[in-house]
């Protein structure tokens, strides 16, 4: 089951990803153009690695970056100040460390395999087979394994000599950046891997404890701490875990801006715990009809927040089509709310429209960025919102159409 866990959290983690943002003191200004460079060499484009990047044999693939790495390093060896020069260096390594780990991580993916599994995701949730299913299309996910020697070796050459503490060249290059982020996962698997608070829906506390054990007081382990406690405050279930972590970064963290921002998410929290009156929104449906809350009231109204892109959201689909068709006629509104870039509107358009999804259909105007998603404390999802007729919330964070408890939930509200 633990192979299972993994192989979805690989599926559904970038998901996550897409709702983050970087406070805007840091940059990536160092050496400019490093994935040019790199896909001189390497099968990469624009939106990421191309698929037979992880079936390249691993010596060919080893050999490409280390070229790669020098061509990167040609212009470090034009700066004359040695300090820029050292960062520069550094921003190389790091990049090159980060395209390892993604190898090593991802050795064998299929596109054919990943496309099938995507399909048992979204079509077989719900089928009392589904474990036998997923765990089919999950051994054919990944055309060629690692051996584990060699695995361990590389993973070792990614998180080799780690260095936690270099402000400078945290604030300058995304990929240090990016090298911590995955050092502090790699350390919650590895050396704290017996801390399992809350399960796998406490990620975000165990990795709080990791940085505040292993990186040094400074700048960097401040904004871990504001980072991963914005995590906490959106992301974990638990009432008292969330309290608990927002009284000791507020005791502790000195930046203002950080403690403002925490203090606007805490805000939005309590306020989905407190039968609150409802943020408003006002989105354009596929047709570029507005349609606002506001216009709602007078029922319940259910939202499913997804993206196109986003394979465990479109799992929801069917078991969404079954609940809105079972509750036609109730006093309740289906809402489906994409947080779809604008630039993938017409992807959108058209996917409502082949798909013949049913309910209202909005897109949002700014994505993750929609002061309505924002408030909501959305970082991820499928994420689903039941507001009352009055326009108060009944639940910021409801259950799935897929879970039964949904429907209990309904029939109690809509006798």
């Amino acid at each position: 089951m633990k192979t299972i866990v993994t192989l979805i959290t690989l599926i559904t983690l970038s998901f996550a990803a897409r709702a983050q943002k970087d406070a805007s003191m840091l940059k990536d200004d160092l050496v400019p153009d490093k994935n040019k460079t790199l896909a001189k060499y390497l099968p990469i484009g624009k939106e990421g690695y191309f698929y037979r990047f992880y079936i390249m044999p691993v010596e060919e693939m080893q050999q490409k970056l280390e070229a790669a790495k020098v061509a990167m390093l040609s212009e470090t060896n034009k700066q004359s100040d040695p300090v820029l020069k050292t960062l520069m260096e550094k921003d190389v390594d790091f990049a090159a460390r980060e395209a390892l780990k993604q190898f090593v991580s991802l050795y064998g993916m299929d596109s054919v395999g990943m496309k099938s599994l995507e399909k048992v995701l979204v079509e077989k949730k719900g089928d009392p087979n589904f474990t036998k299913y997923l765990m089919e299309a999950q051994s054919k996910a990944f055309a060629k394994k690692l051996p584990a020697e060699e695995r361990t070796r590389l993973m070792g050459r990614v998180y080799e000599n780690p260095e936690l503490d270099n402000e400078a060249l945290f604030k300058r290059s995304a990929a240090y950046r990016s090298w911590i982020s995955n050092y502090i996962t790699y350390l919650r698997t590895s050396k704290y891997r017996a801390d399992t608070t809350l399960g796998y829906a406490g990620t975000p506390l165990v990795k709080l404890k990791v940085v505040n054990a292993e990186v040094p007081a400074g700048f960097i382990k401040n904004y871990l701490n504001y980072q991963l406690t914005g995590e906490v405050l959106k992301m974990v279930k638990d009432s008292a875990a969330k309290e608990n972590t927002y009284r000791n970064f507020m005791a502790t963290a000195s930046n203002p801006e950080y403690k403002k921002d925490i203090e606007s998410i805490f805000a939005n929290y309590k306020m989905m715990q407190g039968n609150a009156l409802s943020p408003e929104f006002n989105f354009a449906d596929v047709n570029g009809k507005l349609v606002s809350l506001k216009s709602l009231r007078g029922k319940y109204v259910y939202i499913d927040v997804w993206a196109t892109w986003c394979a465990p959201c479109k799992a929801e689909i069917p078991f969404l089509q079954k609940v809105e068709h079972d509750y036609e006629g109730k006093n309740i509104h289906f809402v489906s709310l994409s947080v779809d870039r604008m630039s993938d509107k017409a992807k959108w358009v058209s996917y409502v429209k082949d798909n013949k999804l049913g309910g209202i259909q909005l897109m949002s105007d700014k994505d993750f960025s929609a002061d309505f998603v924002k408030k909501y404390n959305i970082n991820s999802i499928p994420r689903f919102i039941l507001i009352d007729p009055a326009g108060k919330i009944v639940d910021g964070d409801a259950k799935r159409p897929s879970d039964a408890k949904l429907r209990a939930q309904f029939d109690r509200l809509l006798k």
